[in-house]
């Protein structure tokens, strides 16, 4: 997973990302995130990097451009940063969700987040992905709509059937948050979330359901890759192996100290175990995906 910044930190919503100098074909241009905006540029410019390559170039693009906050990569395996950057396996099919939310005519309201679905869209189409297999869902009036429920389904969507050798891409432009943690999992005491269109309705989507919906059910061999655009998202997905591109994190790999993806030490291990257990449970008594994900829900819902 890909973060534009720390748990601790805000993401940028750029006023005119011409300033990237991304081609004419990149999409609508206007405003629009800075992660999502330095992610395509850095690809655009060096199309085949290592992972450390990658978010070196993406954090030189940030603070070229005046802001402070510094990408992070997190893992559920234990990436060799100087590896080579794969969007999309060779093989196996794909599946791509974009979520973008604008919170027209809400307090907070952003206006670049659907450009980034836009852009964002069209670098993952010139990966290879297959375009019938995505789903985009805005706040434009035209999309179906990123409502707390919507997204939840979306999510069951795009890892339902996953087998290995598939590619899967989920990027999310919005706002994200903070909110008390309540089962005991995070050593800063604050659950991150995603904050769907209806929030103030249907409430936040925390940390613990995204790791339960999206990473907890993939075969081995499938590869999830997550971009999310948005405040507080360094630990979004509560992954084993994290790294913060900072220049102390760069100065580690560049200089041969470190190469592989560092141990997340604040990952609750005992909480992934209670969730995989009662999914492994529901999947041996012939439980669907649906049915599968729902025991791990419980088993997170238990646990507060």
């Amino acid at each position: 997973m890909f973060s534009g910044c720390s748990d601790a930190q805000t993401s940028a919503d750029v006023s005119n990302t011409a300033a990237f100098s991304l081609p004419a074909d990149c999409g609508p241009g206007g405003a629009g995130g800075a992660c999502t905006n330095a992610m395509i540029a850095s690809l655009n410019n060096k199309p085949d990097p290592t992972w450390i390559a990658l978010l070196q170039d993406m954090r030189g693009i940030l603070k070229e451009k005046c802001f402070t906050q510094v990408p992070q990569l997190s893992s559920s395996r234990d990436v060799d940063l100087n590896s080579r950057f794969q969007l999309k396996q060779d093989g196996g099919r794909t599946k791509a969700l974009f979520v973008g939310i604008n919170y027209v005519g809400q307090q907070g309201e952003l206006r670049g987040c659907h450009n980034d679905v836009a852009i964002m869209k069209e670098m993952v189409l010139k990966q290879g992905y297959d375009e019938s297999e995505m789903k985009v869902l805005m706040d434009d009036g035209k999309s179906e709509g990123p409502t707390r429920t919507n997204i939840a389904n979306a999510l069951q969507w795009l890892v339902e059937g996953a087998k290995a050798g598939d590619s899967l891409f989920f990027h999310y432009s919005g706002h994200g948050g903070q909110v008390k943690d309540d089962n005991g999992d995070e050593a800063d005491g604050l659950d991150e979330t995603l904050i769907p269109v209806d929030y103030q309705s249907a409430g936040q989507i925390r940390d613990d359901e995204l790791y339960t919906r999206l990473c907890s059910t993939l075969p081995k061999g499938c590869v999830l890759t997550v971009l999310l655009d948005c405040c507080h998202s360094g630990t979004a997905l509560d992954l084993p192996y994290q790294f913060t591109c900072s220049q102390a994190g760069l100065d580690q790999v560049l200089s041969g100290a470190m190469s592989q993806l560092p141990l997340n030490t604040n990952f609750n291990w005992e909480m992934a175990i209670k969730i995989g257990l009662k999914m492994l449970e529901a999947f041996q008594k012939g439980g669907d995906t649906k049915s599968v994900l729902g025991a791990g829900m419980s088993a997170l819902l238990e646990a507060k």
